[in-house]
């Protein structure tokens, strides 16, 4: 038995197409890499952006992301403002917890559509005044905001500003510019933005570990605790044993190098006081050692 193997030309109507079949399949192989960098959001173009539209931005629960790192760091019956809070997702995992929560955003739910317990305020955050008296919260949420603010360093003075003597405990996540991938993208000569991930195309500014420090340091925080958070591998690939794996490798390169292998940065920060804070506090103590005085 002789097996000889013959050449199946390609036909367009009546025209015979010989193809270079090699360069075809790598074609289809390259085509195949970018639409599934597409689908993770580590890559955009625009001829693969085909799915109908969605939420952008939606909770990332059950693994280690910036939401459970959050919600962990969320004290039980502590009174929250969740600034930037979208559709009120992790507000309602915080209500959950026994928190009394506020939400503030440009657009809120409405009140049939957000969760039971959220008391949501529409508003917009590139806004120089607060709709409400910061100074009456526990705690500040700023998750995945801070990077679509116009101006961060004025954002971040009027709310050290508004939280008066009681300078409430922030905690806020941001996007690593310096991941890995994104190093290695640039290296190829890639900076591209898309729908979701470190370059969300609505991102106004980009942040480093350092440079995010020293913006908190520069407006009068004290900075409680920064770590790294590793890439949303379940989100991006679904719950099974591959991302699980990929998820404890990432955890692990952290304790390496955090700026390199962190997806995002978690950060809990507090306001140092400002003058007329101190100054207040010194009058009302003054005040309160003469009232013992007297009394006694």
């Amino acid at each position: 038995l002789r097996i000889a193997e013959l050449p199946i030309p390609t036909y367009y109507g009546d025209e015979i197409c010989h193809v270079n079949g090699l360069k075809y399949a790598g074609d289809v192989f390259k085509a195949m890499l970018r639409a599934r960098l597409h689908q993770m959001n580590l890559f955009f173009d625009r001829k693969f952006d085909v799915n109908p539209p969605e939420e952008t931005y939606d909770v990332k629960l059950g693994f280690a992301s910036s939401h459970t790192a959050a919600i962990d760091a969320a004290r039980p019956s502590s009174h929250i403002l969740d600034i930037g809070c979208g559709q009120g997702y992790v507000a309602a995992e915080l209500v959950a917890k026994g928190c009394r929560v506020t939400g503030m955003d440009r657009y809120v739910p409405s009140p049939a559509e957000g969760p039971d317990g959220v008391d949501f305020i529409r508003w917009d955050l590139d806004r120089k005044e607060f709709p409400v008296n910061v100074s009456t919260f526990d705690q500040i949420f700023m998750l995945d905001i801070i990077e679509h603010l116009k101006t961060p360093e004025d954002f971040m003075d009027e709310l050290r500003f508004a939280t008066g003597c009681k300078r409430p405990e922030v905690v806020m996540t941001t996007a690593n510019i310096g991941f890995g991938a994104t190093r290695l993208m640039l290296l190829l000569g890639q900076f591209n933005y898309g729908k979701k991930g470190i370059l969300d195309a609505t991102h106004t500014r980009l942040f480093t570990f350092r440079s995010m420090h020293e913006l908190l340091k520069q407006s009068g925080y004290k900075v409680l605790e920064m770590r790294g958070i590793p890439a949303p591998f379940p989100k991006a690939l679904g719950d099974n044993v591959v991302s699980r794996a990929l998820l404890s490798v990432n955890k692990l390169l952290i304790r390496l190098s955090r700026g390199l292998f962190s997806y995002q940065i978690f950060v809990r920060a507090q306001a140092m006081p400002t003058v007329n804070n101190l100054l207040h506090e010194t009058i009302d103590s003054s005040a309160q050692l003469r009232r013992v005085s007297v009394a006694a």
